[in-house]
């Protein structure tokens, strides 16, 4: 009896450090996207910190800046936006989420409300694996889970992966680095804005926005089946739902889909805001990434706007000067070192007049264009440039071919275009001088000191585009860009 004991005793502990050593191992070797991109909402859910969730496609983890909701009403929020998300995966993402916490308020967005296509291993879903991966590998496994994947897919043996996926990730011996070895420490690598993404590029091409006049959705799809899937399961939780489409360049499907949201959300008594609709919103040819995702400007301004939506209509509490969310201010603050840190010094000439434009009130710089210089027929630079204020004196120097200077003083406006005489500019950080000589021999000094050029070296006579930033009464960064093609060389000065 007693050997029959310690037989069970023993298989009992191998059973266990066997458990342990096979759980550890798929955790070690499991791609450590969706760890990254989702473990501060377990955190935060443990501690019945989050108010609010953000549920959709890219265009969500593009589009929505939970830190920014935080910093301006107090919110706080987590973005559980998956990529290529369709309204399916979008429900089992939510589902997986309310094991977890329940919020006051979810917010979905409606894009692809028009997919029909049942299951997400179906050849026309064109849903990628490796997305979907990264959408709900951090959530354990577990009944809902189980749920989940059986309700998405159709094919038994695609099924696997996703239940455990030690089955994908069990060869990646090779690749481990500290990263991976991080994963069991405090120091992981971890998304601390509350599972945004943000982008700081800038599309290259100049789209107009057509507004088809289109009705809604000729008939129910898979996609509005589990919109309202969401509605109903939140509200037999008593969670209030707002339902919205985020901007980008929608075809006509595509805001008949929108269309048909609205309705959905009436139906249900439901918030519903269509963004694509709202009149100034966002410059789609300056806030976007691509057609279909917003960069950091563009999500500024949706993230706000959606903030005073919720602030109107939602009884969501303030939490900024609460010490139980003082993370929630650490974040923010990196996140504001993050941009400041990138607001000089980028090699990408667009990217750097992005950050110009989100700094713009904050900053004192200049832009200077080299007489005839190729960057006139730039037209993603000269987009940009208007953007910042640029107005007729860059279409002039456009024309003309000549030399042009533009001043940006906390967002108030100089410009010149041409040779010519000696321009004096009173600015908050001192006295500009600038004299025009030539296309290629221009003068810039401040508060009179002629011994310094800023706008002259042999070394870049000919250079394009000249950024200069100001601070305290010196030139605090000079950036240098010389193109050809289109493709710019980047120096400082």
């Amino acid at each position: 009896m007693k050997q029959k004991l310690q037989l069970m005793v023993k298989t009992g502990l191998f059973i266990i450090l066997l458990s342990f050593f096979i759980v550890t191992v798929s955790l070690l070797v499991e791609r450590k996207s969706s760890f990254e991109k989702n473990q501060m909402f377990f955190e935060e859910a443990k501690q019945g910190h989050l108010d609010v969730l953000l549920f959709g496609s890219s265009h969500v983890i593009n589009g929505i800046n939970p830190l920014q909701l935080y910093n301006e009403h107090g919110f706080t929020s987590y973005n559980l936006g998956g990529y290529g998300s369709v309204l399916l995966s979008s429900y089992w993402q939510f589902r997986l989420a309310l094991d977890y916490c329940t919020p006051k308020v979810v917010v979905v967005d409606a894009y692809m409300l028009e997919n029909d296509v049942r299951y997400v291993d179906d050849q026309n879903a064109n849903v990628d694996s490796d997305e979907l991966h990264l959408n709900i590998d951090r959530f354990p496994l577990s009944r809902t889970k189980v749920s989940a994947i059986n309700d998405m897919f159709l094919d038994e043996k695609e099924k696997y992966p996703f239940l455990w996926d030690f089955i994908v990730y069990h060869n990646r011996w090779q690749e481990l680095d500290s990263s991976d070895f991080k994963r069991f420490t405090p120091e992981a690598d971890v998304n601390k804005k509350m599972g945004a993404v943000i982008e700081y590029g800038v599309h290259d091409a100049e789209y107009t926005y057509v507004d088809y006049q289109t009705g809604g959705l000729s008939q129910e799809t898979v996609g509005t089946t589990y919109l309202r899937r969401i509605i109903e399961e939140c509200q037999g939780r008593n969670i209030q739902v707002v339902v919205v489409t985020l901007p980008f360049l929608a075809m006509e499907q595509n805001q008949a889909a929108a269309h048909t949201a609205e309705q959905i959300a009436e139906e249900y008594g439901c918030l519903s805001v269509n963004m694509l609709e709202v009149p100034g919103l966002i410059d789609i040819n300056s806030d976007m990434e691509d057609p279909g995702h917003l960069n950091i400007l563009g999500c500024q301004k949706v993230t706000g706007y959606l903030g005073k939506i919720l602030q109107a209509n939602c009884e969501l509490e303030d939490h900024r000067g609460d010490a139980a969310y003082s993370n929630w201010d650490v974040f923010y603050g990196d996140f504001c070192n993050e941009i400041s840190e990138m607001s000089v010094g980028n090699k990408d000439i667009y990217t750097q007049l992005m950050m110009l434009k989100l700094n713009q009130e904050k900053e004192t710089f200049a832009v200077s264009i080299r007489g005839a210089s190729s960057a006139y027929a730039d037209n993603t630079l000269i987009r940009q440039l208007k953007a910042l204020g640029a107005s007729g004196m860059l279409d002039s120097a456009i024309a003309n071919k000549c030399s042009y200077m533009f001043i940006s003083d906390h967002g108030n406006i100089t410009e010149f275009a041409g040779d010519g005489e000696e321009k004096v500019i009173d600015t908050s950080e001192g006295t500009l001088t600038y004299i025009p000589a030539s296309d290629i021999f221009r003068v810039l000094n401040i508060n009179g000191d002629s011994e310094n050029n800023y706008l002259y070296s042999d070394d870049h006579a000919y250079a394009d585009v000249q950024l200069l930033f100001f601070d305290e009464g010196v030139v605090s960064a000079q950036q240098i860009y010389t193109s050809d093609h289109f493709v710019y060389d980047f120096d400082i000065r």
